[in-house]
């Protein structure tokens, strides 16, 4: 059966050169394999039509492709950064194996007896509260005359001593009077001082500072102020002996007697008494033992 190209081409040879058709068959059958296939026009338009219907279905593709959000890394790159790992591992390593520097021992200074020594004294003075206390006023006339003169010129004490004794022995009643009563005011602003400065410390500090001052004395032979009064401090207990002194100090026989006579005969007739006599005394004493326990209780228990 023939196809439509070597019909096509056997009438094309017929009509124009008038040859046979068993000639024009056979070479319709040679030209046939070489020439292209001819679609009829129908056909290619219905297919063309098919083709945009078919194109305008699919999805469109978006401008980036998937490979471009995936890149890999080249193999430059990827060996650069293991390069860098190793070198880093390598730091760190050598990092830790490396021994930590020793730090280097301070020397102890080792001191002397005498440096010892200075350094306690400086701690006990630091406690005894020396350069806290509040300076005294002068408290006697002659302190408060002397105070006056030495304010009036520009001598030393030691040049000056003699003039103000001659001075102050050349004073009239009424100039003494008034040097007397300027020197109970400075007593009485003492006092009041002195009262206001030990309560602003607590019970603990003051008794500290009063052993402090004990063993400067005692035990370096400090020439340091006097024990500080603290009321508050629990009274020592007294014994039946002082109780007994006490309870014969404002007696007529005894009160006419000078300091030493009259310890010496409060102390024969001490010894002299019985147990019976003696105590009265002893429960007194055993008394304020309780009340000085009591005291002591609570002062322990304020620390």
């Amino acid at each position: 059966m023939w196809s439509s190209i070597g019909r096509a081409t056997a009438r094309q040879v017929r009509v124009g050169g008038g040859l046979s058709i068993r000639t024009a068959r056979r070479i319709a059958a040679q030209l046939a394999p070489r020439a292209a296939p001819i679609v009829p026009s129908g056909i290619r338009i219905t297919a063309v039509f098919a083709r945009g219907f078919a194109e305008a279905g699919r999805p469109k593709k978006t401008a980036t492709s998937t490979t471009s959000k995936t890149k890999k890394p080249s193999a430059d790159k990827t060996g650069e950064k293991e390069t860098a790992t190793k070198k880093a591992g390598t730091k760190k390593a050598t990092k830790a194996k490396r021994p930590a520097a020793k730090k280097a021992k301070k020397v102890k200074k080792v001191l002397t007896d005498e440096q010892k020594t200075n350094r306690r004294i400086r701690e006990l003075k630091k406690t005894a509260l020396l350069r806290e206390e509040p300076t005294s006023l002068p408290s006697t006339s002659w302190m408060v005359f002397v105070t006056e003169q030495l304010k009036e010129g520009s001598e030393t004490i030691a040049t000056a001593m003699p003039r103000i004794s001659i001075a102050y022995k050349s004073l009239s009643d009424s100039e003494m009077q008034k040097y007397e009563a300027q020197a109970a005011q400075n007593k009485i602003a003492n006092d009041v001082n002195h009262k206001n400065w030990i309560e602003s410390h607590t019970v603990h500090e003051i008794h500290e500072a009063n052993k402090a001052r004990m063993l400067l004395r005692r035990k370096y032979n400090l020439t340091i102020k006097p024990t500080l009064d603290d009321p508050r401090y629990p009274k020592q207990a007294l014994t039946a002996w002082t109780v007994y002194i006490k309870s014969r100090s404002s007696s007529p026989d005894i009160t006419s007697e000078p300091a030493k006579a009259k310890f010496s005969k409060l102390s024969a007739e001490w010894k002299q008494m019985s147990a019976e006599e003696r105590k009265p005394f002893e429960e007194m004493a055993a008394i304020d033992a309780t009340r000085f326990k009591n005291e002591m209780d609570e002062y322990r228990s304020g620390q």
